[in-house]
């Protein structure tokens, strides 16, 4: 079966890998030039551990991270691990056309047939008898290809700050009154904490300044004291909203979304790096057991899939919060960012 791919980020290349495991070399399309270097750590949770396994990259990874709360098996919930560690490990041995923009899907009657890209040679047609759509959550092959999805704002915003100090533990986190987190993991490279808070946009977020934002941090958490240390410049403080995906369908004839293209949710889920690696396997042992019919291989993907991700996509971000205060409960004016007095 010809696969394109249109998107080497984690989910791509996950696909690719498990793909090319599978006797089925893909054509694998990513708009960003090579090279590209991706900051931060990424806390990669135990949904994604069957697929790197199946790669053979789990011991790998798990060495080149630190444990999160490691359980009675003697397997990590998380792994904290430079995002970039991760994506080259992925990516070894899988070729990536970079650069390449796709501009139309390809069609036979109602039926996708591949893709038309533009890139350094030019235009051209990439034949397919599945294009997968690994491109995110504003996933151009989404719109592209019809398939009815609702984007919504995720609603609350975040404040996260990167560190070079290594914290002795891993991962501490404490929920606000409402549930909401702020916490901070470390991996062999630095820190990086997170702060749920109200969605106010990027100019309030900033606008209090770096001294504030430390104070009003380790109030909150006490622990994330030595971190923040390391944070010396507002640069290294970032602001953020989200925008959750929810896919009616994930598939038309000749083409498949997985990961964030299919559905997306607020980072405070903690699932959605492991959900995107576990459709990536699904789909390849799907089109390896279905090779001459990418519809029925589609259809099998979903029929095992959805089942494992539903549940994860209704809950959301609300299924992450722990409250600490009754229903209704006044927050105290300590959570509430810009800072408030009291």
């Amino acid at each position: 079966m010809r696969v394109v791919v249109v998107g080497g980020g984690m989910a791509g290349l996950v696909l690719a890998r498990a793909l090319m495991k599978r006797g089925i070399t893909p054509v694998v399309l990513e708009r960003a030039p090579a090279g590209r270097f991706t900051e931060g750590p990424i806390m990669l949770p135990f949904q994604a551990y069957e697929a790197l396994e199946d790669l053979g990259l789990y011991e790998t990874i798990r060495a080149a991270g630190r444990d999160v709360a490691v359980g009675e098996d003697g397997r990590p919930v998380a792994i904290a691990v430079a995002r970039q560690t991760l994506i080259d490990h992925i990516a070894e041995g899988v070729p990536v056309e970079h650069e390449e923009e796709v501009l139309d899907l390809l069609r036979d009657g109602d039926r996708v047939v591949g893709v038309r890209t533009r890139g350094p040679g030019g235009e051209r047609d990439v034949p397919a008898d599945l294009v997968v759509g690994a491109d995110g959550t504003m996933s151009g092959v989404r719109e592209l290809a019809g398939i009815p999805h609702i984007t919504r704002p995720s609603e609350g915003g975040g404040l996260s700050f990167t560190s070079p100090v290594v914290m002795p533990s891993s991962f501490v986190m404490a929920y606000q009154s409402d549930g909401r987190q702020v916490g901070v993991m470390s991996w062999p490279g630095g820190s990086a904490g997170w702060w749920q808070i109200d969605r106010i946009g990027p100019e309030a977020a900033l606008a209090p300044g770096l001294e504030a934002f430390k104070r009003s941090f380790i109030r909150l958490l006490p622990p994330a004291e030595l971190a923040l240390q390391g944070v010396t410049s507002m640069d290294q403080v970032r602001y953020r909203e989200v925008t959750e995906v929810v896919s009616e369908r994930w598939w038309n004839p000749g083409v498949m979304l997985i990961g964030e293209a299919a559905h997306a949710m607020d980072p405070e889920s903690g699932v959605g790096a492991g959900l995107g690696f576990g459709d990536a396997l699904q789909l390849a042992t799907s089109i390896a057991a279905n090779p001459g019919d990418p519809d029925e291989a589609c259809r099998h993907h979903e029929h095992w899939r959805r089942p494992v991700v539903d549940p994860y996509v209704s809950v959301g971000a609300q299924g992450a919060r722990i409250p600490q205060a009754p229903p209704g409960a006044q927050r105290p004016p300590w959570e509430y960012w810009p800072p408030r007095e009291g």
